[in-house]
């Protein structure tokens, strides 16, 4: 997937379109991404990220099952 950027101001025009005052650039995710954060994603996150998931799957299964129960 590509994504459209502007070094300067996005703006509407008189005729409702939308203008880029600067130089408007195409990015891919991949560039996006290293753009956004420029250290990316370590494994040590990754699992960090997998575990909380994880656990707000189980804490909320937890919490309709006593729902049902009770």
């Amino acid at each position: 997937m590509n994504f459209l950027g502007c070094d300067g101001a996005w703006s509407v025009g008189a005729a409702g379109e939308i203008v880029c005052t600067g130089t408007a650039q195409s990015y891919t995710t991949e560039e996006l991404g290293s753009l956004i954060n420029p250290g990316g994603l370590t494994a040590e996150d990754a699992l960090q990220l997998r575990n909380l998931t994880i656990d707000i799957f189980v804490a909320v299964f937890v919490v309709l099952v006593l729902k049902k129960v009770l």
